[in-house]
């Protein structure tokens, strides 16, 4: 090891001496290992340990702890041996530990608790992942010396940002941090902050970076700091370093910037502006504001440039990330492209490719960093972006911290995943497998790609979004490989929104089947199911779900599970934790051909990631996978920790681990259960997490099973009893609870503040409820509730703490042994939760010495008449009877009421008050009104009693004159016959029994009309008699309560009557063993329906609710209906109350009570221990599949989990129902959930369909009219009784929970009308064939966002702007007929048709996939539309929108309506040329352009960008020119070019002469207007004559040019008289021909003649009297010029003659008068031309060609 030899510098991070204290120390250990034997090694090594270097101890010590504790780490380990070695240290990641702040901006630090270790010195060190307590302390003017000003609970390995502003005073601060770890005991050394508090401050929050700058730059600076200060501004680029100062003086710019003008540099490139404020001496700086820009050296230059600001310092694997800000100029685009890639050690691992990226715009570079590595060891990544092959930045390299550990687990064979994938990337089409980064294909329908596709939600996650009507199908087939052997894992995280049919499947991955069934996953927006081929029973596979929220699904298929070979398991997890779970046979299989298939027609779909394994994963696997879908660090970071509860192995719950997070009790015995019934001898502990205060001990318990049917189940609820033990005597041994103070109670515990001691204490297994917050969340509720609403009972009354429901806790249970070796073992028995016996007597005060009297008894089952009131309770008859060893008051050897609490009486037969509930139940049992009349003799009744004994009712004689007439009989089962209904006073006869109630005349009515007057008087009797012995409030609070929680199991069973039997006593109920409540049943099945009722059945007729036939119950409904409404509501004010939340609506306060008092407890429990309590059912399911365990219910479907998805659903559901049905909250006349609308008439008829089952209702002014219960998507019609009313609102309540309101277009409704309802799916007011009556002059929609259809039709009263901008899954709209003048849409959906009014003038649509041309209905408005988008509907034509438009306003002339114009995304085809005559229309300076955001005065001309195609004849000029002025569009001309003729009256005569010498026919072959080269080129005659002269222009007197002539190439020659007498024609360009004939222009206007090359003989007389005339240029090629002469005629010395033919041709003469002005000739033929025939005449005028000057 060589030595150190290096010295450091005193600085402000590490002190010199210390460094070199470090290197003195390595260089010893250097000589030592080098030098020295073993031993004196040794001795040395220990010498340096024992001087214990320390580093940074002197106070105020500034370094950065990484590298100083690193450093000191090294020599302490060099030094300190073998052993686990930590390295805890505070890195500090800000870019210094000195700088300035400005008062009123946050001052915020960033720092990281670093804490690590190693067992060897040879290996890396790895994270600790332990938490920390940080320590702040705080040095300035306020404190003097260093002052804790905070501390507070870290993690390790995060960034960790703290704002220290409200610590900071003016001049220097001092900030110290340090931290202890909590798990290896171990304080970081401090690092210290100096922050130098000042006025000063500069900001430039509004400079547009991203602005290419071609010209001066300014800069609007925002500044502080009212002293004399100085700009100090710096601007470096290639090549140039400019620095510039500016005195500000003591002016501050804090309202209105200081714009200050930075000279451009003069060249193209990007450039740092760097700037910061100084006061005068420059003693004081702030922190300087560093921007990168781009400049242009000419504006619209030709050249691409990328800038980038604000990069982050670090970048988080496993997370979002924002990269940086980025900004790109490309010229004159727009839109521009860019590939972005990151590369880790060379090797890529992502990349983006975006081709839609908005120039000069500011844009944000996001990473989903998903970075597999071999361990948490932080690296580096790489970040470069390209376009081309060219590098628009230099690569960044950034710092990654992978110290979290929040990868998914490895293994998956598909990944698709949102968070790396955008609209704009060129593959956005694409479905890409992260795995392998293979494609695979998908079908897209009806998707826009603007506000679905790869998208944010509203939290800013990136997702595939898929709105309602769109669709994807991914062609992979994750059970193509049959799973049912290998195993399966498929992970869905998504949600489901704006569901107006919760209920179809939204995710497919099945194959139907034949006979109905499928096999395959489906999930819908309420409802997951995975079938297989045998195993397809909703009840017991599917898990109920709640939409609106994001779920992360995984459904796991294990073969052979945990070893065990045929027990096949498939787990369905909702959020990391299992909530359904069932077995397949061997031979089932999964395998099916279902692709994935995403989306529906009914709801709008969000897909977070989606990933297969063709395995199947742990718990503990799945629980990790939802770890890594969590967004944010601080989730997965609190995720993470509160399941860190396992072992060193990952397997077994640690009882250490989990005390230091959970509540959690120990017993010293075995948990008693199925398998080992027997009561045990022992003790508890009992440790509380967060207040450990509490914690106590309990010695010498009665540890046994507590329940009835939950002694039934493998694992059962565990009492404790205090004084439960007996010594070898007989005597009872006293319990002692210990507390954490020391000290001691005897047979009683203080187990909770507020709550009694106890005596007994259960911990509740719950496992018919696995999800743990039935019986807790609803004796809490059930307690609180009872007080709020202000009722009390005796007990109550003399201490407050008094209960009428006990109290429970959720905690971890643990069975401690001792091994072999001694050692504390601890078996974690699972979630339960704890707390007071329910027969607990202190809870409920029930104390014989204050009360002698007290009795307490409790409905034993279901079944026994005796529990039901059902049967006479006759103390003289055998039939009933208390056993004292059973405790319980028995009918027919039946326990019916077991005692709950009292004392016995002095011979202990019976409770000491048992006459009392005997008077009490007879009292109830003799109104019992299950009575039917028998029309024979009470023999004759007997003689068919085997008819008459099951129908469950008792029977009066009806015969007329017999004895027994009106006299009462039921059934005794012991006595096997009819007897009379006696409770100890005789036969009771209905008609004497109730004379108060009845007419004097009995004999009018038959007797099933008589029987319905016994019932009514009976319940009359039950109302007049009952309330001096039952408390009515109460009982009515514990209806009430029990029909709000569903609590089907507390009707006769688990119900706990109560009295003190005193004075006025009163028997009152109590509430508990609620575990059968919400969805789930007795067997634990979540069977029951939101909307049950008392009465309701089961689809096989098993009544929902046990006890359904109770006489209390039934009575208490009847007899006292009002009360039991009123007392409802004032549960729902009294929840309202409890609720904890002072905002919100009636509903969401009572949904917030229910999140108070149960969901806390669900989320008590996490993952991990919720999956290791699923075990317990499967081992169970093995034991009930081996035989060793029997119930009647198989365990595995049992298994919910916390099922908190499911549950949360039902409860908002039955929330709703329940108001619905005692017109509370939502349903109330002050519900806010509305549609309000002024009435008026008489009557007025109401078709409203809800969405949910419920009873609709309508307030109509103060009061409210209740439908009937209406099914879901059935129709209730409500008639309003409106008196004649001329304005009467009405308000249809809880409008979010209805489908339809029905037609209104025949109600008498005006005014404005609201509508709000977020499952709306249609809104009929108007119609397009009926009169139409309604004539509301306004409408607002509100929160309708599953609206798919609104008819607004022939409103003629409907006016102003319709806002449907929220409304994005809006199908049809029809406002036709009404006086709208604007409709707002949504930016995108999936409209399909829209009808506007005549008054709308604006045409705005942006990305609709499905709306078509036809579908778009402007008809009415075309003559008014002013402005016009449309934006990415590839099915609209806008091009053709707008030519309708154009032409309805042709009449408008110049001052048309329609002004400002954007086409984006379309592509058409026309088969005429009318889109260009129409783009033409819109090049005319008339029209102008709009922005993507619907603003004018950007564009001067219309914005085009798209494709048209034109199968047509067009003009190329027209062509070229639209192309220059509309650069953006792509104009595909699919046709051939076509002449313009300049001249029209060419152009009419060639379109409607004909020509041909002997058959004539059209020059325009096909009549199409328009002629082609093609159709020119072929003519060979302009003549109509068959001798050939003259032609179709002969003696036209309005022609005047005529250059297109060029085009007629196929002529045999230029007619004689072919122009003669065209007296205005002044131009003509001649077509390439050989002969020119007779007089062919003569006496025409013709002004210069130029005659093509390839013309040899011109005829004679051809310009005779061509007036105008001055030019005629022969050609080369020419050989006979007017060979019977006259060339010229009357025009003397007025033509120039240019003849280019070296010989000189054949010349008639120049004619009369006819002398040229000038004749040139080639130079070398002068004298030819002199010389030669015809041409001498002139010889002087001949000049040589290269002498003349072109006229």
């Amino acid at each position: 090891m060589d030595k150190l030899n290096k010295n450091f510098l005193k600085g402000n991070v590490l002190k010199a001496e210390e460094l070199n204290e470090i290197v003195t120390k390595l260089n010893e250990f250097a000589t030592c290992i080098n030098d020295n034997d073993v031993e004196t090694s040794k001795a040395t090594i220990q010498s340096i340990k024992n001087k214990m270097l320390v580093i940074g101890d002197t106070a105020g010590t500034a370094y950065d702890g990484a590298a100083g504790a690193a450093l000191e780490q090294t020599v302490r380990e060099l030094a300190g041996g073998a052993g686990t070695m930590y390295s805890v240290y505070v890195r500090n990641n800000l870019n210094s530990l000195g700088f300035a702040a400005q008062y009123g901006e946050e001052c915020v630090l960033d720092f990281t608790f670093v804490s690590q270790y190693r067992d060897n010195i040879n290996e890396p060190y790895k994270p600790t992942g332990e938490l920390g307590l940080c320590t702040i302390m705080i040095k300035n003017s306020k404190f003097a010396d260093f002052t804790t000003v905070k501390q507070m609970e870290v993690s390790s390995n995060v960034s960790i940002k703290q704002d220290i502003t409200e610590w900071l005073t003016s001049g220097s601060n001092n900030i110290k941090i340090s931290i202890k770890g909590e798990n290896t005991d171990q304080t970081t050394a401090p690092i210290t902050y100096v922050v130098q508090l000042t006025s000063l401050g500069i900001s430039a929050p509004n400079f547009a970076w991203w602005t290419a700058f071609a010209g001066d730059i300014s800069i609007p600076m925002i500044i502080n700091g009212n002293i004399n200060k100085v700009l100090h501004v710096t601007v470096i680029g290639d090549n140039y370093n400019q620095g510039y100062t500016q005195n500000l003086g003591t002016a501050i710019y804090m309202d209105t910037p200081y714009n200050y003008v930075l000279p451009h540099p003069e060249a193209t490139g990007i450039y740092n502006v760097d700037f910061y404020l100084s006061n005068s001496d420059n003693t004081i700086q702030t922190k300087s504001v560093s921007v990168n820009i781009m400049c242009i050296a000419t504006s619209g230059e030709i050249v691409k440039l990328m800038c980038v600001n604000n990069v982050t310092s670090q970048l988080i694997n496993w997370q979002d990330n924002v990269v940086f800000d980025y900004a790109i100029y490309d010229g004159q685009a727009t839109l521009t492209d860019a590939i972005f890639t990151i590369t880790k050690d060379g090797t890529e691992v992502y990349s983006s490719e975006n081709d839609t990226i908005v120039a000069n715009s500011k844009n944000t570079f996001t990473y989903p960093m998903e970075v597999e590595t071999d361990d948490d060891s932080n690296f580096e990544v790489i970040i470069k972006a390209t376009s081309g092959e060219d590098a628009l930045i230099d690569p960044i390299t950034i710092a990654v911290n992978n110290s979290l550990g929040y990868s998914a687990t490895a293994g998956a064979v598909l990944y698709i995943n949102p968070r790396t994938r955008s609209n704009s990337q060129t593959n956005y089409k694409s479905i890409v497998n992260e795995v392998d980064k293979s494609v695979i294909p998908v079908t897209w329908n009806n998707l826009n790609w603007g506000n679905d596709g790869w998208v944010t939600d509203d939290n800013g996650v990136k997702a595939l979004k898929i709105f309602a009507r769109s669709s994807a199908v991914i062609d992979y087939q994750p059970f193509a490989t049959e799973p049912a052997r290998r195993g399966k894992t498929i992970e869905i995280d998504f949600k489901v929104e704006n569901a107006s049919d919760a209920g179809k499947n939204i995710i497919s991955i099945a194959e139907d089947k034949p006979d109905g069934n499928y096999v395959g996953l489906k999930v819908s927006g309420e409802n997951i199911s995975l079938f297989s081929q045998s195993e397809h029973e909703s009840t017991k596979q599917d898990v109920p779900t709640d939409n609106g929220v994001r779920l992360r699904l995984t459904a796991v298929i294990m073969p052979d599970t945990y070893g065990n070979a045929g027990f096949n398991i498939v787990a369905i997890y909702i959020n990391g934790k299992k909530n359904r779970q069932y077995t397949y046979e061997s031979n089932d299989y999964f395998r099916n051909i279902g692709k994935i298939t995403l989306g529906n027609d009914y709801a709008n779909l969000y897909l977070y990631g989606l990933r297969v394994y063709d395995s199947a994963l742990t718990s503990e696997a799945v629980q990790k996978n939802y770890i890594n879908q969590l967004v944010t660090t601080s989730e997965k970071q609190m995720e993470k920790n509160i399941n860190s509860v396992l072992d060193g192995e990952g397997v077994n719950i640690d009882f250490n681990a989990t005390k230091l997070l959970y509540n959690v009790f120990v017993v010293n015995k075995p948990f008693p259960n199925l398998n080992n019934p027997s009561g045990v001898a022992g003790d508890l502990e009992v440790l509380f997490k967060n207040k450990p205060e509490r914690n106590f001990t309990l010695t010498n318990l009665l540890i046994e099973g507590q329940g009835t049917s939950s002694k039934k189940y493998l694992e059962w609820n565990i009492r404790f009893k205090m004084k439960g033990l007996k010594d070898t005597e007989g005597n009872k041994i006293n319990s002692i609870a210990t507390y954490a103070d020391g000290t001691t109670d005897k047979n009683k515990v203080l187990m909770f503040e507020g709550v009694p001691k106890s005596g007994r204490l259960t911990a509740k297994k719950n496992w018919a409820s696995s999800m743990q917050d039935h019986k807790a969340g609803c004796v809490a509720a059930f307690n609180d509730l009872y007080k709020e609403i202000g009722m009390r009972n005796e007990a109550m009354a003399t201490d407050s703490e008094i209960r009428v429901a006990v109290y429970q806790e959720p905690f971890i249970g643990f069975s401690k042994s001792v091994n072999e070796e001694g050692q504390d073992i601890y078996t974690c028995m699972g979630e339960f939760t704890f707390g007071p016996d329910k027969g607990d007597d202190l809870c409920f005060g029930y104390n014989t010495e204050v009360f002698p009297t007290l009795l307490s008894v409790e409905g034993s089952d279901n079944a026994p008449l005796g529990a039901l009131f059902r049967v006479p309770w006759n103390s003289d008859k055998p039939y009933w009877t208390y056993n004292p060893e059973e405790e319980a008051f028995q009918y027919n050897n039946t326990n019916c009421w077991d005692f709950d609490a009292g004392e016995l009486n002095a011979d202990e037969t019976e409770p000491l008050s048992a006459q009392k509930w005997i008077d009490a139940y007879n009292a109830v049992y003799v109104c019992n009104n299950r009575i039917r009349p028998f029309t024979g003799t009470l023999d004759e009744l007997n003689a068919a009693v085997t008819e008459y004994r099951s129908t469950g009712y008792e029977y009066w004689i009806a015969k007329s004159g017999d004895a027994n007439q009106y006299n009462l009989y039921y059934y005794e089962a012991t006595e096997g016959k009819f007897i009379p209904s006696d409770i100890g006073d005789g036969a009771i006869n209905l008609r004497t029994q109730l004379s108060a109630y009845l007419p004097s005349d009995l004999n009018t009515f038959t007797a099933d009309q008589l029987n319905e007057k016994f019932i009514s008087a009976r319940t009359s009797l039950f109302h007049a008699t009952i309330p001096a012995i039952f408390d009515i409030d109460d009982a009515v609070f514990h209806h009430n309560f029990v029909e709000f929680t569903a609590g089907t199991d507390q009707r006769a069973k688990n119900t706990y009557p109560y009295s003190f039997c005193q004075e006025g006593s009163k028997w009152r109920w109590r509430l508990d063993d609620a575990d059968t409540i919400f969805p789930i049943d007795n067997q634990g099945q979540d069977r029951k329906p939101y909307h049950c009722e008392m009465h309701d059945s089961y689809d096989n007729d098993q009544p929902i609710w046990n006890g359904e036939t109770s006489v209390f119950w039934n009575l208490l409904e009847q007899a006292f209906s009002a009360e039991i409404t009123a007392g409802m509501r004032k549960m729902f004010t009294a929840m309202e109350t409890l609720c904890g939340q002072s905002s919100g609506t009636p509903y969401d306060k009572v949904y917030a009570f229910y999140k108070k008092y149960f969901l806390g407890i669900k989320e008590y429990f996490p993952a991990t221990l919720v999956n290791s309590d699923a075990k317990r059912y499967e081992l169970a399911k093995i034991a009930y599949n081996n035989g060793s365990y029997t119930n009647d219910t198989d365990p595995i479907t049992q298994s919910h989990g916390d099922f908190y998805s499911a549950e949360t659903a039902w409860v908002k559901k039955r929330i709703m129902y329940i108001m619905s049905k005692y017109n509370y909250g939502l349903f109330s006349a002050n519900g806010t959930d509305t549609i309000i609308v002024r009435a008026a008439g008489d009557l007025i008829d109401y078709d409203i369909t809800p969405a949910f089952d419920m009873y609709p209702a309508i307030a109509n002014g103060t009061s409210i009219v209740q439908g009937k219960r209406t099914k879901a998507g059935d129709i209730c019609k409500i008639t309003i009784d409106l008196g004649g009313s001329a304005d009467q609102q009405n308000a249809i309540q809880a409008a979010s929970w209805l489908l339809s309101i029905g037609d209104w277009h025949k109600k008498n409704v005006s005014g404005t009308m609201v509508v709000r309802g977020k499952r709306l799916n249609e809104l009929i007011l108007g119609s397009k064939e009926d009169n139409v009556i309604i004539s509301i002059t306004g409408l607002t929609l509100a929160d309708c966002s599953s609206m798919q259809k609104l008819l607004l039709s022939n409103i003629t009263t409907l006016q102003g702007t319709l806002d449907l901008s929220t409304i994005i899954n809006i199908r049809e709209i029809y406002a036709d007929g009404t006086n709208l003048s604007q409709i707002k849409l949504p930016n995108g959906g999936g409209l399909e048709i829209i009808e506007y009014p005549a008054n709308n003038r604006y045409i705005t649509f942006q990305n609709f996939p499905m709306l078509t041309t036809e579908g778009l209905r402007i008809g009415q408005c075309a003559e008014k539309i002013t402005d016009f988008l449309i934006e990415n509907c590839p099915k609209l034509e806008p091009m053709r929108l707008l030519s309708n438009i154009i032409e309805a306003q042709q009449s408008q002339g110049t001052e048309h309506a329609l002004k400002h114009i954007r086409a984006v995304g379309f592509e058409e085809e026309y088969y005429t040329a009318d889109a260009l005559d129409m783009l033409a229309k819109l090049a005319d300076g008339t029209y102008e352009g709009l922005s993507a955001e619907g603003i004018a005065g950007k564009d001067e001309i219309p914005v085009l960008e798209g494709k048209i195609t034109v199968h047509s004849k067009y003009y190329q000029d027209s062509v070229d020119e639209l192309k220059k002025i509309f650069n953006k569009l792509n104009l595909v001309m699919d046709g051939t070019p076509a002449i313009r003729f300049e001249d029209p009256e060419v152009f009419r005569l060639l379109l409607t002469e004909n020509v041909g010498t002997y058959l004539e026919y059209k020059i325009d072959s096909d009549g199409d207007g328009m002629l082609t080269y093609e159709e020119i080129a072929i003519l060979p005659t302009l003549t109509q004559r068959r001798d050939g002269n003259k032609s179709l222009f002969s003696g036209n007197t309005v022609i005047e040019t005529f250059n297109e002539f060029r085009f007629f190439t196929g002529l045999e020659s230029i007619n004689n008289g072919s122009f003669e007498n065209c007296s205005s024609l002044r131009e003509i360009t001649l077509p390439v021909l050989t002969k020119m004939g007779d007089g062919a222009f003569g006496s025409s206007g013709i002004e210069k003649l130029i005659i093509p090359e390839g013309y040899q003989i011109i005829g004679s007389g051809t310009f005779q009297r061509c007036p105008n005339l001055i030019l005629v240029d022969f050609p080369s090629t020419v050989t006979s010029i007017s060979d019977g002469g006259s060339l010229f005629w009357a025009m003397k010395n007025q033509v120039t003659v240019v003849c280019r033919a070296i010989t000189p041709p054949i010349f008639g003469g120049w004619g009369y008068d006819g002398d040229p002005k000038a004749i040139y000739v080639p130079d070398a033929s002068v004298d030819a031309y002199k010389s030669a025939a015809g041409w001498s005449l002139q010889a002087a005028k001949i000049q040589p060609l290269s002498t003349y000057e072109e006229l």
